[in-house]
């Protein structure tokens, strides 16, 4: 699994074209894609026209269940997309809170290393 990472903190600077044009590059390459939408836009999510005010499961959920991860709960957040070869975990409006939820909590910055970790042979690149 190769994890490439799109971020900047400015709006408007083509994180999302970038993370679904790779995304889509590699999955018509026969990779196995995986996209994580952690903005709480949710741009990416809405993309693959899913709503992120919406969202019961989502990355989210990564942070709220950091502490007891495994590869069930990490795959019942993954979506399939109407494309071949892309699933999706999506957004959630809460993780603008996540900042300020962080704060005085231990591996946080951590998490989404953890959960890749249980699900590294199921995708090629993680967008």
């Amino acid at each position: 699994m190769r994890v490439i990472t799109v971020a900047n903190q400015k709006g408007g600077v083509g994180k999302t074209t970038t993370s679904v044009s790779l995304g889509g590059l590699a999955s018509a390459q026969g990779y196995r894609v995986l996209l994580i939408d952690i903005d709480p836009h949710g741009s990416l999510s809405t993309y693959f026209r899913q709503d992120p005010d919406s969202q019961e499961l989502s990355s989210y959920t990564l942070f709220q269940e950091r502490k007891e991860l495994t590869r069930e709960s990490v795959k019942r957040l993954i979506c399939a997309t109407d494309y071949p070869n892309i699933d999706l975990i999506t957004s959630a409006t809460a993780l603008a809170t996540l900042e300020r939820q962080a704060i005085g909590q231990d591996g946080m910055g951590l998490v989404i290393a953890r959960a890749l970790a249980l699900i590294y042979d199921d995708y090629d690149f993680v967008f």
